[in-house]
């Protein structure tokens, strides 16, 4: 009997068109498939540094156990696009049919699909938690975080070091967890702390790293942009592992990012690199050293 996962958003399309009617429907229907139900808010993306899974909700159930997921009702926010195409990427490397497979072709609109991305093409990120839902967040931090604290907790869709917190407790996180939809930016991922020495903005043109701007912090915050008051300093590739370079151009090539701004940072104690981020739009003509960043790009476009 085939296993078929039916997806949908909390709140329901129209009424012609919901997960209801279409269980409704096939309820009359003699079947050889198993139907499950379920929202896109509910799902937990889970990494814990080995191996990514999809959740329904705290239950041990993944979409990858389905033999088909069928997605409706997926386009009213950026959130749910980007949940959809993370969880299609996700089914497509477990060999997991994905219907519409059109979810597959959409661009990255939050940090979920970047890590994501990452986590199934081995580039170095640390484990990560994440839900539209608080309340499965907040039961994903108490029964499944196993990477103790502190912790970092930031807004999937917030860049420039807004909605990013240090998290020195279970309770604190569950608290956080619960109060996100407050927030500017309402959903939460949460990630392992890297003590560190500041991070790499790692500029990738083409197939080449063509700067590397270092950022630190100068207070006492955990934040190193310098939109948050880092101080920055601009150097080349030499300073860096040449498995950090060659991920960096990795992960722009998977994200299909020809002109891009990947974030990675140092752990001060493993000497390990693990990725932030990666940045559509990575401050070229704002921010620091915006001449020399202007130079380069003007070179990239000449050798095209």
């Amino acid at each position: 009997m085939k296993k078929v996962l039916i997806l949908s958003r909390l709140d329901d399309r129209e009424s012609y068109d919901n997960k209801q009617n279409y269980l409704s429907a096939l309820a009359g229907v003699d079947t050889d498939c198993e139907y499950t139900v379920d929202e896109y808010e509910n799902l937990l993306f889970w990494y814990d540094g080995n191996a990514l899974k999809v959740m329904l909700g705290n239950t041990d159930v993944d979409i990858a156990s389905f033999d088909a997921v069928f997605l409706i009702g997926w386009f009213q926010l950026r959130m749910t696009e980007d949940i959809v195409l993370s969880l299609s990427m996700y089914l497509e490397h477990r060999g997991v049919k994905v219907l519409n497979s059109e979810a597959l072709h959409t661009r990255s609109k939050s940090k979920l699909s970047q890590y994501v991305v990452a986590a199934l093409n081995g580039i170095s990120i640390t484990p990560f938690l994440f839900s539209m839902s608080p309340e499965v967040l907040s039961g994903a931090i108490s029964n499944r975080w196993q990477s103790g604290y502190p912790v970092i907790m930031k807004g999937v869709q917030a860049s420039r070091g807004n909605d990013n917190y240090l998290v020195e407790n279970e309770a604190d996180a569950r608290k956080y967890a619960n109060t996100m939809q407050k927030s500017v930016s309402p959903w939460f991922v949460v990630q392992e702390f890297i003590p560190n020495e500041g991070d790499y903005r790692i500029v990738v043109m083409g197939d080449q790293v063509t700067a590397v701007i270092h950022r630190q912090s100068v207070t006492e915050s955990h934040l190193n942009n310098t939109s948050k008051g880092g101080k920055a300093e601009l150097t080349d590739d030499s300073i860096l592992p040449q498995d950090v370079i060659d991920q960096s151009i990795k992960l722009a090539k998977l994200m299909h990012r020809e002109i891009t701004g990947v974030d990675m940072i140092r752990h001060t104690g493993t000497s390990k690199f693990y990725l932030l981020e990666i940045n559509n739009m990575p401050q070229l003509a704002t921010g620091s050293y915006v001449g020399e960043k202007i130079k380069r790009l003007d070179t990239y476009f000449a050798s095209l």
